[in-house]
């Protein structure tokens, strides 16, 4: 297995990005991971990295990168743009099959990087779309942020941040524990909708639908996205009982996320 580090300009953004790919044969699958953001990105990160490692040794070639505004690409998140970001990902998935040729490509989509992933899919033909705990909408993330910070600011005390809302309605920014959204991004990020974007995917393209929880049941408002793995032979959803990925700080390796995604490339190489 091989890691190569660089950057992929795209517009005038360079992006950080490391590219994972097998030793020797050539890859039979391309797999672009689209990472969780704020908080979430660092929570996630050795676990995402532990995944494209173990891909590559499973001939898929994996590209992990940084979006404009986070880790170690250009620009800060006060600036970042959801459209950009639409960009980026499309860009990255066309980078990754010039340089590993994999006949077969896929987008895996983490918490709220699973509406891009979805998106994009909806726009580039892929052959898979993995989505890992993918929250719904962009209302929902928004929503998940501010209640967060609410928390933080009751257990800090003193004044308490005034609503997003508000903030955004005089063209400032809403800081969310160091990641701040601008109001422009919040806009584009209303619009956005998971089903609606799964339901403009060919049907060709195989679907991975992962949820992370104790729970026995899937929650009743997944049921629509569930609904329409139907139309997507080959499709999977799995309910995997595990500590989130996307919220532990602490040292912590588990292989229940893993494993799938592995398993459900791996044995798509068969399929025609």
């Amino acid at each position: 297995m091989t890691e190569k580090r660089g950057y992929l300009t795209v517009g005038n953004r360079p992006l950080f990005c490391t590219l994972f790919l097998p030793e020797s044969q050539r890859a039979q699958w391309g797999l672009v991971i689209a990472e969780p953001f704020g908080e979430e990105k660092r929570c996630a990160s050795r676990m995402l990295v532990r995944l494209a490692r173990n891909l590559a040794k499973q001939q898929v070639a994996t590209l992990k990168f940084d979006f404009s505004g986070t880790g170690d690409s250009s620009g800060t998140s006060a600036r970042a743009q959801w459209q950009h970001w639409q960009q980026e990902l499309a860009e990255a998935l066309q980078f990754l099959q010039q340089e590993s040729q994999a006949p077969k490509l896929a987008l895996l989509g983490a918490r709220a990087s699973a509406l891009l992933a979805a998106q994009c899919a909806a726009e580039h033909p892929i052959q898979a779309l993995l989505l890992a705990e993918p929250l719904l909408s962009g209302l929902e993330i928004l929503d998940e942020l501010e209640k967060r910070q609410k928390i933080k600011d009751a257990i800090r005390g003193g004044t308490p941040t005034p609503p997003a809302s508000e903030l955004w309605e005089l063209g400032q920014n809403a800081d969310f524990a160091g990641f701040p959204v601008n109001p422009q991004f919040a806009a584009q990020l209303r619009q956005v909708d998971l089903l609606e974007s799964l339901q403009k995917c060919p049907t060709e393209c195989r679907l991975l639908l992962l949820r992370v929880t104790g729970a026995r049941k899937f929650p009743p408002a997944w049921q629509p996205v569930l609904d329409l793995l139907e139309d997507h032979p080959g499709s999977q959803s799995q309910l995997i009982k595990d500590k989130p990925f996307w919220g532990q700080l602490e040292y912590y390796e588990s292989d229940a996320v893993i494993d799938p995604i592995t398993e459900f490339l791996t044995a798509s190489s068969e399929v025609k």
